[in-house]
């Protein structure tokens, strides 16, 4: 699954600027309301990887789709500035419906452990109905072809690492977010049943997590207008280290409180990310950046998932915590005296 989402995100991206947003979040939706729908009839293992297959490249098709139609339609109206609100709320109901779907979800699984799938399927099939009356941007469209197919992915890599000073932030986000991607995806889950959560416990925390990361993720404008972008995903980089760091010496309650802080922290500073990406990219080339970076950020956890998998069974997810807080601590602390330095460098020149 995550193989064939992070490898074909350039590409998605690149198709979403060159076809349309529009036209792309369609194919997305379609694409997932099959693929749900194959795993809830698959009679065997090689359906259920051809469904997770179909509905995966209808998941990277929507990823970084859906953010850079927003922006975009956002500067349309000249308003792009309240882009930080815009996507606070797009995480708060996506998080809340996640929070309803983790409950209505296991219980359907109780009655048939098909039913979840179905009604996933459903629900991607009523967003292919309603992307029809989306309103594309008015940006600029490039005819698709081969050649701007290629050249629209270099764009999008350009747009990352090209100017000296976004390439400082690209590279500031995806030092702390690689780290970030492995503890959402593999750790939180695993560490909550080394606390002790029994499998309904499990249930009913994972929904008060969701809507706990919801109620954070409107506090975004407010620590952006406070504290600044670059010290913000510092600040919750911060957060998300220590909330690591102590994992093997918490019970229970203090091991539940600690995975709140940090799903609630991810939220913010995934907004974080999101604005700043979309601030220093170019409209036609938005959509090939944000899957570009989605990329990058993926990478690690693809390339060490199942040796990070066998170091949990060996060592205990409390323990690979606790290393990875170690590491994320060391980066955000390099990160901070790069950007102290930045600015004192900035203020002599001015001076």
């Amino acid at each position: 699954m995550i193989i064939t989402f992070t490898v074909s995100e350039i590409p998605s991206g690149a198709i979403a600027d060159l076809l349309g947003k529009k036209n792309t979040l369609i194919v997305s939706f379609l694409l997932q309301s099959i693929g749900n729908i194959v795993m809830g009839f698959t009679p065997n293992f090689m359906f259920l990887g051809l469904g997770i297959f179909i509905a995966c490249i209808g998941g990277a098709l929507y990823s970084g789709t859906m953010e850079a139609l927003v922006y975009d339609s956002l500067i349309d109206e000249k308003k792009e500035k309240h882009y930080d609100k815009a996507i606070a709320n797009m995480s708060t109901i996506q998080l809340i419906a996640s929070a309803l779907a983790s409950i209505i979800g296991g219980f359907m699984y109780t009655i048939n452990p098909s039913l979840p799938f179905h009604a996933v399927g459903l629900a991607y099939f009523i967003g292919f109905i309603l992307s029809f009356f989306l309103k594309e941007p008015l940006v600029d469209t490039e005819k698709f072809s081969l050649k701007n197919f290629i050249q629209q992915t270099k764009e999008g890599v350009k747009q990352l690492f090209g100017k000296q000073v976004v390439k400082n932030q690209t590279i500031m986000v995806l030092s702390t977010a690689m780290f970030t991607v492995i503890v959402y995806e593999m750790l939180n889950d695993i560490l909550a049943v080394e606390f002790g959560f029994s499998e309904t416990q499990l249930g009913i925390f994972v929904a008060v997590t969701y809507l706990v990361s919801a109620a954070a993720s409107q506090f975004t404008p407010q620590f952006r207008k406070k504290i600044g972008d670059s010290k913000g995903l510092l600040l919750m980089g911060t957060i998300i280290a220590i909330s690591l760091l102590i994992s093997p010496f918490v019970s229970l309650i203090l091991g539940a409180i600690s995975i709140l802080i940090r799903f609630a922290s991810q939220s913010v500073y995934d907004n974080f990310i999101s604005i700043i990406v979309n601030k220093n990219t170019e409209s036609k080339y938005r959509a090939t950046t944000l899957s570009t970076f989605n990329m990058v950020k993926n990478m690690p956890y693809v390339l060490t998932a199942f040796i990070l998998g066998s170091f949990i069974d060996s060592f205990s997810a409390r323990n690979i915590a606790f290393v990875l807080g170690v590491l994320l601590s060391i980066l955000v602390a390099l990160q901070f005296l790069k950007l102290k330095t930045r600015k004192s460098k900035q203020v002599i020149i001015k001076n």
